[in-house]
């Protein structure tokens, strides 16, 4: 494979046949996933709910934070949280994990790491008719008109926010190795920085700017305003969406400088 084949994203294919290679990697990597589980992809939504009683069980019975609907914030926000935090942690270790098929397929490297993104963009499509369920049994709260359209671009904006971090992580970690594991512990810091199990209402006023500048805290909140609220917070997307731009902007620069050598560091 040649240098020039891999310094683009396209390496000398069509739109079509690039879809055509993420659906094959994204379908081997879910069936040897859940091969031989009897409960298959129920796993996946297992570890949100596991994560969103524990904190309701510690902030509502034993801390006794009064929240209405305590609930609910937690599941709309913890469900997208663990697309992108499993999805970057995943891709990080995407060219590592995939060293042998680096050397010996040409391919685009740059659709690895997409395809970890993409394969638990699928986790949380599944996911949505349970999170509905729960909002229509545990809030009253029906499905509404807007989440045609409010759904789908606010998924299109998640995979445009996480898809850059995911490559520039994914390209630093063939270079140095502890990137994986600084990824793990950065994700455990920004859970409790987003905020996640609080809401920012409850941040200091003297501290609560800087939590609000926190690019994650608005992309969760533009999920939690559609579920509960039907609506999307202009200010809210374009925090999403100039993030997105930015770190797209950094991981194409790092792709064409870092790519070419990727098999030869995996």
């Amino acid at each position: 494979m040649t240098r020039d084949s891999t310094a683009s994203l396209s390496a000398g294919r069509s739109l079509p046949q690039l879809a055509e290679l993420l659906y094959v990697l994204v379908r081997k990597e879910l069936k040897a996933r859940y091969k031989n589980r009897f409960l298959g992809y129920l796993w996946a939504l297992a570890n949100p709910f596991a994560f969103a009683f524990v904190y309701w069980i510690a902030f509502k019975f034993i801390m006794r934070l009064e929240i209405e609907n305590y609930s609910l914030f937690l599941i709309t926000g913890m469900f997208p949280w663990v697309w992108m935090s499993v999805g970057v942690t995943g891709a990080t270790r995407s060219f590592v994990i995939n060293a042998s098929l680096i050397r010996k397929v040409n391919l685009p490297r740059a659709i690895l790491p997409l395809g970890n993104v993409t394969q638990e963009m699928v986790h949380f499509g599944f996911a949505l008719p349970v999170i509905m369920a729960f909002l229509w049994f545990a809030g009253e709260i029906r499905p509404m008109p807007s989440w045609l359209w409010q759904m789908p671009a606010l998924i299109a904006l998640q995979v445009a926010f996480v898809y850059p971090m995911a490559l520039a992580l994914a390209l630093a970690n063939a270079y140095v190795r502890d990137i994986e594991y600084l990824v793990g512990i950065g994700f455990s810091l920004l859970f409790f920085a987003t905020p996640m199990v609080y809401p920012i209402t409850l941040v200091p006023e003297a501290y609560r700017h800087w939590f609000e500048l926190n690019p994650l805290h608005a992309l969760m909140q533009s999920w939690r305003s559609v579920f509960l609220q039907g609506t999307l917070d202009f200010n809210h997307v374009v925090h999403a969406i100039a993030f997105a731009v930015l770190t797209g902007i950094i991981a194409w620069w790092l792709h064409r400088k870092l790519a070419p050598r990727i098999g030869e560091l995996v």
